[in-house]
């Protein structure tokens, strides 16, 4: 009976494996030793944990430079933070209403697309796809040219999770700023960032990209566990977004309505404690990791380099600083079966299928099957891209050798 090849983990684009140093013992000593709720108590243990997410929460609001800790608001990960903004600022009677233009992306992660989809129908909206280039890279001039009066938000994602091409969210957040300026103020457009690639990996800084709101989750480039994430949003924009889901929140218990305040009025429940204790050691981890973005650019380099050498496979994408790529093996072997190859020979677990991201594919041609995505993170090494790019050429040998 053959060997069980060894696991190599190149699905970092979905979630993080293994997780940053200190996470799982962080989780573990939370719901050893202290397990109460934030704002919830005033015993040692309940204000030990409202300390760990006011930390946490501070800490965020530092590393993306946003203008204060009340603009970070915890969710139950980057889906549910993205619904939170789009259902609690578009609809009939909230501050994007009826007659509003919605602009987004073919690149969009369904985390996206599908509450833009119902949030526009509720509101009476419309939206408009702008369209990539082959490489799933967005032209910032293309974006810009589309906003017009009617325009009130832009959702974009900041890297695409099935190309790894990182977008012109500068230069476009510079374009809306400009727009807003001239705007009176219960005019202004909304730039909606999805960093759910990025945070971690790339640096994001709000102000520097002229981002009113930006969600992420812990899971992926930050290392964290799954379940948490965070929405940071602007403060001119917290007087008017509504919230989307009701409960209690530890303040004000007597009242039949949210609170007014953030981030409370975004924070209905009990939060997730054991995930942000997780989330808190993963981002002591990764502070110091002053050398990251130049290794996940040299990686990406490498595997692309090595992919776009091997004849008769399609790779998309180009070298960035993301080591992310799609790729197509062709029709005689479909992406579902190449994945099961490469975890069955060669211990390789990587993502076929359209990635939730089905429209970028009409884009790349592949909307039938999707692709074969490989993505590394931190904890990639040139030996396991090596080995991704020896495992791809040889299958792509043999499909050679048969047809």
């Amino acid at each position: 009976m053959p060997a069980t090849p060894p696991r190599i983990y190149l699905d970092h684009a979905a979630t993080s494996w293994p997780k940053a140093e200190g996470v799982a013992e962080a989780m573990v000593e939370f719901l050893t030793n202290v397990g109460s709720s934030a704002s919830r108590g005033n015993y040692a243990s309940a204000r030990k944990a409202s300390e760990l997410t006011r930390s946490l929460r501070s800490q965020l609001a530092r590393f993306v430079n946003a203008e204060s800790d009340h603009c970070v608001s915890f969710h139950s990960g980057c889906t549910s933070a993205l619904n939170a903004v789009m259902h609690g600022l578009v609809g009939p009677s909230h501050a994007i209403g009826t007659g509003s233009h919605l602009l987004t992306s073919a690149v969009e992660h369904n985390a996206v697309l599908r509450p833009l989809l119902v949030a526009a129908t509720a509101a009476g909206a419309t939206i408009e796809e702008v369209s990539p280039d082959v490489n799933g890279l967005l032209s910032a001039n293309d974006v810009i040219g589309k906003i017009h009066d009617a325009t009130r938000l832009v959702a974009l994602s900041h890297a695409s999770n099935v190309t790894g091409a990182v977008q012109p969210i500068a230069e476009i957040g510079a374009a809306i700023a400009e727009h807003n300026r001239l705007r009176n103020k219960s005019n202004q457009i909304l730039f909606l960032c999805d960093a759910a690639q990025s945070l971690g990996y790339l640096p994001v800084d709000v102000q520097a990209l002229g981002v009113h709101a930006l969600a992420a989750p812990a899971h992926k480039g930050c290392g964290g566990p799954p379940g948490i994430g965070m929405l940071c949003l602007s403060p001119e924009w917290h007087d008017v977004i509504q919230p989307w889901m009701q409960g209690g929140t530890g303040h004000d218990g007597r009242s039949d309505v949210m609170p007014e305040s953030m981030p409370e009025k975004l924070e209905p429940g009990t939060m997730n404690l054991p995930a942000i204790a997780g989330w808190r050691a993963a981002m002591d981890w990764l502070a110091p990791l002053e050398d990251s973005a130049q290794k996940l650019a040299g990686l990406s380099q490498q595997l692309h380099a090595g992919l776009s050498s091997i004849g008769g496979v399609q790779v998309f994408g180009r070298p960035g600083p993301l080591p992310i790529t799609s790729l197509d093996f062709g029709p005689d072997l479909p992406p579902d079966d190449a994945a099961a190859i490469l975890e069955g020979e060669f211990g390789m677990e990587v993502r076929s299928g359209h990635h939730c991201a089905a429209r970028i594919h009409r884009h790349l041609g592949t909307e039938v099957a999707g692709t074969v995505r490989i993505s590394g993170g931190h904890g990639t090494t040139p030996d396991e891209i090596d080995a991704a790019i020896q495992a791809v050429a040889e299958i792509a040998a043999q499909i050679t050798a048969l047809s």
